[in-house]
């Protein structure tokens, strides 16, 4: 017979298998995203001109703009986005990390932007640098994946010095590795200390430490007489294919949002409610059905932004979509998103330099909801004023890192941030102080 004076010990296994469940429910969501881009990739063009496509992609310098759909093809350009993303969520799934917005939002930041400057070969050092840096400081790599993944946005530097610097390859590839990999290894130490400096009203953290880092690699590479070309490689030959893949994926990523949601959109209204600064996890907050329901309306929101302005659609507008999309995880919704695309199209509106279907001004528009948490936090009128100020800013500091940095808006914003911030906190408080003193 039992001992009946012993303790009983339950444990919650029913909570714990829920949690797994959902998990592997997540991953396997994740994972047939990727095989959809790669599937699409390879039933839209003979193989022939998929891998001279590739090999086009691979062999590019990479730097700001370069659609990959006309750099390489159509086809390759959604291979090499399904294939990067793929090996970005089976390495999370093999460190055992748990769904979260964060991790959400640097895979699909990968995604977006394998459309316009991530490859296969320019990738892999910046990540193998975030590696070397968890064996340094004796931690897990799980803790740095996600600002590794995000710090691919530098992978133009790889790229430019193996195939821009006209350097014999056995001297550019050693070369450009051991630079990625030292990029990898100050990544996280600068993004955690960089963070005060916006006070977490950017989403786009590791975009602005990427610009820091790509302005000193500029620098450098200019003090030594290498020109680094700005150049914009655009194609406009897909985008119905571009508008059918949007609102296909974002109705399905909502369908199966609702159905793990049980059918409800309880978790919406949680996720409205915030203001988005960092560090806003939705799915903490509200589940992962909200979250994916959320993500899709955010991708509807943009999607039907740019039809709004007559855009045609490309690589960079649809890797900068997917970014938004990623980062609806993690801070981005309609409400707190809406003002900063205002503040964009009424400053582009004004401007008589720019058209509102140009496609560095679409790309300030939906990239500007990197500030969504000053819109959230302050109202929506500092939201469209942040906007506003985003598209003035954003279309002068690409020539301080020559395009090396795929996160140019997230440079942007971490200044726009900086600059309000400070302001805006001076300014409720002294309004409040006033009102306490009318009070009295």
């Amino acid at each position: 017979m039992p001992d009946e004076t012993k303790p009983i010990i339950l444990l919650h296994t029913q909570k714990r298998n829920q949690e797994l469940k959902m998990k592997q429910q997540s991953y396997a969501f994740l994972i047939g995203y990727c095989l959809l881009l790669i599937v699409i990739g390879l039933f839209s063009e003979p193989l022939t001109l998929l891998y001279e496509g590739m090999s086009r992609i691979i062999t590019s310098p990479s730097n700001l703009l370069t659609d990959y759909t006309k750099l390489g093809s159509f086809g390759s350009a959604f291979v090499n986005s399904g294939l990067l993303t793929l090996i970005s969520v089976l390495l999370a799934k093999k460190k055992n990390i748990p769904i979260n917005g964060p991790l959400i939002a640097a895979l699909f930041t990968v995604s977006g932007c394998s459309f316009f400057g991530k490859n296969l070969y320019n990738s892999i050092p910046i990540i193998l640098g975030g590696y070397c840096y968890a064996k340094i400081v004796k931690k897990p790599f799980s803790q740095f994946i996600v600002v590794s993944l995000f710090g691919s946005a530098l992978s133009p530097i790889i790229s430019y010095m193996t195939f821009g610097l006209s350097l014999p390859l056995a001297i550019s590839i050693p070369l450009s590795y051991f630079v990625g990999i030292f990029i990898g290894l100050i990544l996280p130490p600068l993004a955690s200390h960089i963070l005060t400096f916006h006070q977490g009203f950017s989403l786009y953290n590791v975009g602005f430490t990427s610009g820091i880092i790509a302005m000193v690699f500029a620098g450098v590479f200019r003090m030594f007489g290498w020109t680094i070309e700005g150049h914009e490689i655009i194609s406009t030959a897909y985008h119905h294919q571009f508008i059918y893949f949007l609102l296909f994926l974002f109705i399905l990523m909502f369908s199966i949002g609702f159905y793990i949601n049980n059918f409800t959109l309880k978790g919406l209204k949680e996720i409205s409610h915030t203001s988005g600064k960092l560090i806003t996890d939705f799915i903490s907050i509200a589940g992962v059905g909200a979250t994916m329901m959320n993500m899709a309306l955010m991708g509807l929101l943009l999607t039907g932004y740019t039809q709004l302005t007559h855009t045609t659609l490309n690589g960079p507008i649809i890797g900068a979509i997917l970014s938004a999309v990623g980062f609806s995880a993690f801070g981005n919704h309609i409400l707190n998103s809406t003002p900063l695309l205002l503040g964009v199209f009424i400053a582009s509106q004004l401007s008589p330099v720019f058209t509102i279907s140009q496609t560095t001004v679409i790309l300030a528009a939906i990239f500007s909801t990197s500030l969504a948490p000053i819109a959230g936090f302050y109202g929506i009128i500092y939201g469209v004023l942040a906007g506003f100020l985003h598209m003035s800013l954003v279309t002068n500091v690409g020539s301080l890192h020559g395009g090396l940095n795929l996160y140019n808006n997230g440079f942007s914003t971490g200044f726009i941030a900086a600059f309000m911030v400070p302001l805006l906190d001076n300014i409720l408080h002294v309004r409040k102080v006033k009102r306490s003193a009318r009070k009295r």
